[in-house]
């Protein structure tokens, strides 16, 4: 109360100037026409000006509640893609033939470590003999082949990488069915070489190649890239050049294929050697 007889003490003077200055102003408009209209289009502006400082600040603190409600909404969609992705790791997807009897098993692993920058090149994954996982094993994405399997421990395994100059993989044009090999030439990490391509097949840019199935490595038909250009070696085969559809660069989950034809495969065949 004391401050308040202070401050009105010390203001006086200038309170009452303002009272008496608020209230000539208002006789002089409620009284003259020209200058009510005209203080009318001021109060107007006025208000209008502060009505739209007051809405766009309704509306920020909107957006920031909608912004906040999108990044919950975003944060519980990461976490059920999360739990998805645990619970696709711990599937295993199964390939059949026409009677039924599995000849592929499928398990999922991590990519740990990957080259692409030397001659041969290698992968680890996080899985090792404690998940089943055994040599020569074929390692795929959903994008094609990555490598195979060469050594493994209880929780790791190496794979020898597709981008290794010491790896050839069956593969096939698709339209024709005529098979060859495919290899890495130590160049592009985006592209591999198809040779033993006979010249009568008919060629064609944006053509597919895929794996033949002669190995029981992988199973026949897995997509692993298409044909940029080609040329004829010694007039009689194509050198085919093949880019990658899956980017090494990029792997992160892969595919380990277990055959589980291989040991009778490999038996019978050792036997015409």
């Amino acid at each position: 109360m004391n401050s308040l007889l202070r401050f009105l003490e010390k203001y006086y003077f200038l309170l009452l100037f303002l009272i008496l200055e608020g209230f000539s102003i208002w006789l002089l408009v409620d009284h003259n026409y020209y200058q009510k209209a005209s203080f009318g289009k001021l109060s107007r502006g006025v208000i209008s000006v502060i009505d739209n400082q007051i809405r766009s600040i309704s509306n920020y603190f909107h957006f920031k509640q909608t912004n906040i409600e999108f990044m919950v909404e975003n944060v519980a969609l990461r976490n059920e893609m999360e739990k998805l992705k645990n619970r696709l790791e711990a599937n295993k997807s199964n390939l059949t033939d026409s009677i039924g009897s599995v000849k592929y098993t499928y398990s999922t692993a991590k990519v740990v470590n990957n080259t692409i920058n030397k001659q041969n090149n290698f992968i680890t994954l996080n899985v090792g003999s404690n998940e089943g996982i055994q040599s020569e094993m074929g390692v795929i994405t959903k994008d094609g082949i990555v490598g195979v399997v060469a050594s493994v421990t209880k929780n790791f395994s190496t794979v020898i990488s597709l981008l290794n100059t010491n790896l050839k993989v069956s593969a096939k044009h698709s339209r024709s069915g005529t098979f060859g090999s495919l290899y890495w030439d130590g160049v592009n990490y985006r592209e591999t070489i198809l040779s033993e391509i006979p010249q009568h097949v008919n060629l064609t840019q944006g053509d597919t190649i895929v794996t033949s199935g002669y190995s029981t490595i992988f199973p026949p038909n897995i997509p692993l890239g298409i044909i940029e250009e080609f040329e004829l070696k010694d007039g009689s085969f194509y050198i085919v050049k093949v880019k990658l559809l899956s980017d090494f660069k990029r792997i992160n989950n892969v595919y380990v294929i277990k055959s589980h034809q291989a040991a009778e495969k490999n038996l019978i065949e050792k036997q015409n050697e």
